[in-house]
């Protein structure tokens, strides 16, 4: 058992959790607790480490984690060592130190009638995370990330999507690279572009007024500069909220929240 928090393992786990440089020079990224560590090894995720603290762990039969199958790979700690690298102190006793694994467009697995979402230039690790929880609940086929400015392992992505960084097929790429994908029709089951709904605020067609029920891209901008052009060209269904109130934007996670379901409604509502 590791007591020391000084110990080489311990100072490694803080360094991947503090560091994005680190991240991307060791292809590992950090996830603290019962539910993201369950979801991550129950999503393909290959464990580096895992630490363990006795004192604090509980089983949670919602979201299992089998050590024996991952022993070779386990550590213990002791509590104080697990609270020298947790963000929540003396919660849940859990870490694992994974590795990363990102799709390309390429990679992705869609089906016919696919539903994904399109962020570009995605700056801010809590509003990705918010996005991942919803893409999840909705049954999103894959999220694409556009010229990202974020780390998509960044610790905060990771506590605030809940763990549902490991349950999305999610790929990056330039907005360049993305578009040629999108309007490639033999990239798309069935050989059917999908369409391309893109949030935005000049234009006068709202959002409920557009038929997703077939294969949709819900495209969205930063807050603060919205789409590119180039998105704004190949969008032939720019739509808008309604704003009824003051301000003229809502929080780019909660315009996705609003836009899929929707979708969702279409395609499975009555």
């Amino acid at each position: 058992m590791i007591t020391s928090t000084d110990n080489p393992l311990i100072k490694e786990v803080l360094k991947l959790q503090q560091k994005a440089g680190e991240r991307r020079k060791t292809g590992l990224f950090v996830a603290e607790g019962r539910r993201e560590v369950s979801l991550a090894l129950q999503n393909r995720i290959k464990p580096s480490h895992l630490l363990l603290c006795p004192e604090i762990f509980c089983d949670d039969p919602g979201y299992p984690i089998d050590f024996h199958k991952h022993a070779d790979t386990l550590t213990k700690v002791s509590a104080s060592a697990y609270n020298k690298i947790a963000y929540r102190t003396d919660s849940e006793g859990v870490v694992l130190v994974g590795h990363q694994h990102m799709h390309t467009t390429e990679t992705l697995t869609l089906p016919e009638n696919a539903l994904i979402l399109v962020l570009e230039g995605i700056e801010k690790p809590g509003n990705l995370g918010a996005i991942l929880r919803t893409a999840d609940a909705a049954g999103v086929d894959a999220i694409v990330l556009a010229n990202v400015k974020t780390d998509i392992h960044n610790p905060n992505v990771i506590r605030s999507s809940l763990g549902c960084l490991f349950t999305l097929q999610i790929a990056t790429g330039s907005t360049g690279e993305v578009i040629r994908w999108i309007q490639a029709a033999d990239a798309w089951p069935g050989g059917e572009c999908p369409k391309v709904v893109a949030a935005a605020l000049q234009t006068d067609r709202v959002f409920y007024n557009i038929d997703m029920r077939g294969p949709t891209a819900l495209v969205f901008g930063t807050e603060d500069e919205g789409l590119s052009q180039a998105w704004r060209e190949i969008s032939g269904t720019p739509v808008r909220i309604p704003m009824m109130g003051t301000i003229d934007s809502l929080n780019v996670s909660v315009s996705v929240a609003i836009l899929t379901y929707e979708a969702v409604r279409q395609r499975y509502g009555s």
